[in-house]
């Protein structure tokens, strides 16, 4: 009997740390070896199997050899990963309004926050599936679903595209878990607008603040990393940022000779 093909699989794509960044790392993936035998149709059904199993809906290129032919990714179904979910903001007012399980969700969320020591006026979450609460007085909702919270306006203009913004932050999950911040980089952040380098929901927040500004953002979702299964962050929570907006730059483009570079002051 001809040896049977064994499929194997790709590790699941890891997402990016930090805020400014959405950086994808995967590893490489191992192609089996597979007998001529072997239909090309049992290969595409085993791939699609193993596809649904990947958390997330990542896109894990898993290739695979059926007779003398290599099956290409257009071979592949494209999964279809879980839906993002709404992220509702209610006042502490109306938790009276709510059912007892959604009280006791956010008793829990509350005592493990508390646990992790949450800044003050840290906001409760009540998840039911992909669905969230947000509870928190003095914030407000943005078209987009960004929700956000000015403590210290600042002042000037606003930054525009193209221009580099300096700022710190700390990034919580919603239990009140640090998941990042750029006190541990012993440096502030810096990155400029309209280059695509920062989180969709990260950036429209920074876009509307002033230098001097410190805010709380909390970004939903659909304006999180990209879709994918919990690592550094997870794209089906929401991350509540606290960042306070230090400087504003603008960039010219300097040339020199046959070379030219980005200068930032």
């Amino acid at each position: 009997m001809a040896p049977q093909a064994t499929l194997l699989t790709s590790r699941q794509c890891k997402l990016g740390a930090r805020p400014f960044t959405a950086r994808r790392v995967c590893p490489r993936t191992v192609v089996a070896h597979a007998s001529a035998a072997q239909s090309a149709a049992d290969a595409r059904s085993s791939a699609a199997s193993t596809r649904r199993q990947v958390l997330g809906g990542i896109a894990a290129a898993t290739l695979y050899v059926a007779g003398p032919r290599v099956a290409s990714a257009a071979d592949i179904p494209t999964p279809v990963g879980p839906p993002e979910g709404d992220a509702t903001l209610i006042s502490t007012a109306d938790v009276q309004g709510l059912t007892s399980q959604e009280k006791l969700v956010l008793s829990l969320n509350r005592r493990i926050q508390t646990q992790n020591r949450v800044p003050v006026d840290f906001p409760g979450f009540i998840r039911e599936g992909f669905d969230v609460k947000v509870v928190a007085d003095g914030y407000k909702t943005a078209p987009s679903g960004l929700i956000y919270k000015d403590f210290e306006e600042g002042s000037g203009p606003l930054p525009t595209d193209g221009q580099e913004v300096v700022f710190n932050y700390t990034g919580y999950n919603e239990s009140g878990s640090v998941i990042d911040t750029s006190f541990r980089q012993g440096r502030a952040a810096q990155t400029r607008l309209g280059v695509g380098g920062m989180i969709p929901g990260f950036e429209e927040g920074i876009r509307t603040m002033k230098a001097g500004g410190k805010r709380r953002i909390i970004v939903p979702p659909a304006l999180g990393p990209p879709v994918g299964p919990s690592t550094f962050f997870s794209a089906k929570q929401c991350e509540v940022f606290d960042v306070e907006l230090l400087t504003i730059r603008t960039c010219t483009r300097r040339q020199v000779m046959m070379f030219s570079d980005l200068v930032c002051e």
